[in-house]
């Protein structure tokens, strides 16, 4: 496990093997895409001129929502256009998530549960977290798990309307998630990570 308990992001490491040399802004609409070149000090000892396109994105927290007693988790059914452009039907399975502000993943899962699922839950524990697409993407997801109990459901969930979210809740076994990911109908890298988590340490 992640030693760094809280979930947020340590600042960067400093090493002498980078020396960057220019950034050009790209884009910044929703989120920020940077061109940087850099010098980078290879293992032979030379140095070599690089050049990648980063982008800038933020940070997400992400959950998985258990019942031990029942082997059930949560999920979450919404539409991805990225997806849907690469030739799925673009309505994914995931786990509730969504981008961290004020630099509180922990707030991030409690409210994002709320208003995908309409359960609340008390502090969620934290696992680990880890990079989407460190080649290119400078976005970590914080991975957490809590527990769900059907009496502290306090609405229907679904998402807020005015970010454009349209979520379906699905209380599912385990075992049926396990096998959505051999099949095929559950394609998102986070809800796979936390499934399989489940199966190793938690249900």
């Amino acid at each position: 496990m992640n030693n760094n308990k809280s979930g947020v992001s340590k600042p960067r490491a400093n090493t002498t093997r980078i020396q960057v040399q220019q950034r050009t802004p790209l884009s910044d609409q929703w989120a920020r895409l940077e061109q940087v070149q850099f010098n980078y000090l290879r293992r032979d000892g030379n140095w070599q001129t690089q050049t990648r396109e980063i982008y800038h994105r933020g940070h997400g927290a992400a959950v998985l929502l258990f019942n031990r007693d029942k082997g059930t988790i949560v999920l979450t059914r919404q539409f991805r256009f990225p997806a849907w452009e690469e030739g799925d039907d673009g309505f994914m399975l995931e786990v509730p998530a969504g981008i961290i502000e004020s630099d509180d993943p922990f707030d991030t899962v409690r409210r994002e549960t709320e208003e995908e699922t309409g359960f609340i839950i008390d502090q969620p524990d934290f696992l680990f977290r880890a990079y989407c697409s460190p080649g290119s993407v400078t976005e970590q997801i914080h991975y957490f798990s809590a527990n769900y109990e059907s009496n502290r459901r306090v609405g229907a969930g679904g998402g807020l309307l005015q970010e454009g979210e349209d979520i379906e809740v699905l209380e599912v076994t385990l075992t049926d998630a396990v096998q959505w990911i051999s099949s095929g109908q559950i394609i998102d890298a986070k809800t796979i990570l936390l499934i399989l988590y489940a199966q190793i340490h938690i249900l």
